[in-house]
Parts: structure tokens; sequence; C-alpha cells
């Protein structure tokens, strides 16, 4: 039986364990697919590839960064071809847009006393990675000001705080549109975590549907069972697949690899879509069959 997780972060973006290192977790636990799906970029696969050999299916994503009625929504692509020119001209555009931002967030920071943040926190994180909120977050983290990550955003970082930087992000049909046209499937991420009314997301999911996506992200970690049942009518409601995903960053108890993502039996998993056929799922809807 396969054991599957299709969300996670690397140092590529903001997770704190390297591409092979994660494998090595993602095997030590017994996965058998996972999607690396790092912010706006897939600096990382190649050597998640090469770590898994044939222990693991590692499968090309990656977490992309959408405007839907002014607001930040993430669109995680599966099964994309990294080679695509206009998906490969898509991500470089984010990540000048992503290095505009973190120059800002550690400008603003730096008003607010954190002397040198985007210099220190790059440094902290590694030469190589993006720099996201996620990374400076940790950053805050270290200095003292804050006692978790998820203090220092709501302090700090996240939407209305004095660090937060509103980005002109693609809209979300252009990122939908990029995806299909790599060979990808569009899977809206995390949809509870907008801070969205019941109704507003509603009509998130019919512009998502409507844009050409695919699926939605019904399970996660640390998620209340009636929270996936609502999202699992809403995917049978729209007629869009199931995704699962830990949106794994870093160890910690309550959001690991693979961990709580048992999918309800009334959706279509992600892993039906044509797209999969090549990474070998075996399940047992694919056993009845």
């Amino acid at each position: 039986m396969s054991k599957i997780d299709l969300h996670c972060h690397s140092t590529a973006s903001d997770g704190t364990l390297k591409p092979r290192e994660l494998v090595e977790r993602a095997v030590e636990l017994g996965l058998t697919h996972l999607a690396l799906t790092d912010h706006d970029c897939v600096a990382g696969f190649a050597e998640a590839r090469e770590a898994a050999a044939s222990r693991l299916q590692v499968i090309p994503g990656a977490e992309l960064s959408a405007l839907w009625e002014g607001n930040q929504i993430h669109v995680v692509g599966l099964f994309i071809g990294l080679e695509h020119p206009e998906l490969k001209t898509f991500l470089e555009g984010q990540l000048k847009l992503r290095i505009q931002r973190a120059e800002e967030i550690g400008s603003r920071l730096e008003k607010l006393g954190f002397a040198d943040a985007y210099a220190r926190t790059l440094s902290l994180s590694g030469s190589d990675t993006v720099v996201t909120r996620g990374n400076y977050a940790r950053f805050i983290v270290a200095q003292g000001k804050a006692v978790t990550v998820d203090e220092a955003f709501n302090t700090y970082l996240k939407k209305g705080r004095k660090a937060y930087v509103r980005t002109q992000w693609p809209e979300l049909g252009s990122v939908v549109e990029v995806i299909l046209h790599s060979g990808g499937v569009p899977v809206l991420a995390h949809p509870l975590r907008y801070d969205l009314t019941n109704s507003k997301l509603r009509r998130l999911v019919q512009d998502f549907k409507s844009a050409g996506g695919r699926a939605l992200e019904v399970a996660s970690c640390q998620q209340r069972p009636c929270d996936r049942e609502y999202l699992s009518r809403l995917a049978v409601q729209y007629e869009l697949k199931a995704s699962v995903g830990s949106d794994f960053h870093t160890p910690q108890q309550w959001r690991e690899l693979g961990y709580n993502l048992d999918l309800p039996a009334t959706v279509v998993p992600v892993w039906q879509c044509p797209e999969a056929a090549e990474y070998q799922f075996m399940t047992e809807e694919s056993l009845e069959q």
C-alpha cells in the first residue's frame, strides 16, 4: 500500500531540511510517494530525486503564490513538467517578486529594531534559500522576540502587521494556467487557512474550478475531523479531486511527513488523475479494480 504526502518544503524555500534529508526522513517514516512543493521554485527536486533512488517516488511540484480578490492564495502544482519553457519563465518572475518582498520585509524589520534582518536571515537559512516569511519567522524566534514561529507571524509578519508586505502576485487564473500548460495538476492548497467566510471560500473554489483547477487539498495533519469532512463535501460538490499534504517545514510532532492524511471514501484521490499514472501509486482503490 502507498503512503503519500503531496505537500512539503525543503531548504530550497522555507523548510529546515535539505532535500536529501527530507527524502531520508520520508523513507524512515515509510512513505512511498512524496511531492516536493517548495514556494515558487523547483530548485530542490534534482537533489531529492537523486537521494530517493528506487526507495521513494519523488513527484515534481511547487507551491505557487497567486492573488484572488486581493487575497494571497497558494496553488500546489503536482506532476509538473520542470523543463516546460512557460513554467521556467513563470518561476523566474516569481523569484524576482520573492527577492523584492524579502528585501522589503527586511527593511521593515530593521525599522522595528532587527539589525541587518535580511542578511542575517539569509545567513541563518542558507545562501541558496529564497527567503520567505517562514524564514523571517524563525529569525525572529532566534532573536528572542517571539517564542514560536506562529507568534512571530502574528506579531510581525501576517497581513496587517508592521513587517507585512503586500506583493502583486499573478492572478489565480494565470497560475492555474501555467500549471496546466506544463502538464501538471493544479491543487488549491490548505483552503481553510485564508481567513475567508464560508460563502467567500465557496466562491474561491468555484473560481478555481472555472479557471481549470483540478483538486482541493482535503487532508492535512493539524485538522479537525469536521474540517476534513467539510472539505470533502466541497470537493464532491465542485467535482474536484482530493489531495493530501502535511505542509511539512521542520520536524515537529503534529505536522510530520505522512501523518494523519487519510482521505474519506467519498472523494476521488488526485493520484487517480492521468498525470499520476507514471508514479506507480498502489492503493486500495487500484487493488479493487
